[in-house]
């Protein structure tokens, strides 16, 4: 692969098959298989959704996988923030070449619960001192393209990750700020997997949104991505 192909897990994911799955995306040779943070999103009650630290663990106990775990995004507002660190962030970054994604939330998708206000500037500061974070190795971005992150990755250079939307806006963020420093995570687009965007560069990380559905459709989500 020419350029870095990622998998976003569905909430269904671990309800059929996983192991199987898993398999087959680590002979697939996809580069992140990301998880997503199904514990306030969708709003829908009704759809499976896994819990992020036991996903974790599955894959890690059921696969001899060859691609690395990461997190897209973990809503930093949905939670206290000692369990925040305790209980999400440090574990995972003990996990290696993890891909931690950090995001604020959007009302569009979640459950309109009361949020904490936590200020993710200082957290974003308090994380680059206390890890060592790089683009091959452990790996720090946010989710969202708003003016405020936009601010934020160029002020400590991590990555960013877009949800579907204009990937010439992305485009456009990368241009204006590469090769100033060295970049502390990756920039990535969300895409789904019947639409291809071939204009973007290498440079970009492909995150393709996998569909709940039966093992068969799984199969065929995955080729679809490889064609």
């Amino acid at each position: 692969m020419n350029k870095e192909l990622s998998i976003l897990l569905p909430g269904s994911f671990f309800e059929e098959g996983y192991q199987s799955k898993l398999e087959l995306l680590s002979e697939k040779n996809f580069d992140c298989v990301y998880l997503f943070d199904h514990t306030v999103n969708p709003s829908d009650g009704r759809k499976a959704m896994y819990e992020i630290k036991k996903a974790i663990s599955l894959i890690q106990n059921n696969s001899h996988y060859s691609f690395d775990l990461g997190l897209c995004v973990l809503n930093v507002n949905r939670r206290k923030l000692d369990l925040l660190f305790t209980k999400y962030i440090n574990p995972m970054l003990e996990i290696e070449k993890f891909r931690l994604g950090l995001g604020t939330g959007d009302n569009r998708y979640e459950k309109k619960i009361k949020e904490f206000s936590h200020d993710l500037d200082s957290m974003i500061s308090d994380l680059v001192d206390q890890y060592k974070f790089s683009h091959k190795g452990r790996n720090l971005f946010i989710g969202g393209t708003s003016q405020k992150k936009i601010d934020l990755v160029k002020k400590y250079s991590i990555g960013v990750n877009q949800w579907f939307g204009d990937e010439k806006k992305l485009q456009s963020l990368i241009d204006n700020i590469s090769n100033k420093k060295s970049f502390l995570g990756r920039f990535s687009h969300c895409q789904k997997t019947d639409i291809s965007y071939s204009d973007l560069s290498s440079n970009i990380e492909k995150i393709f949104v996998l569909k709940d559905s039966d093992i068969e459709e799984f199969y065929s989500q995955v080729d679809k991505i490889l064609l």
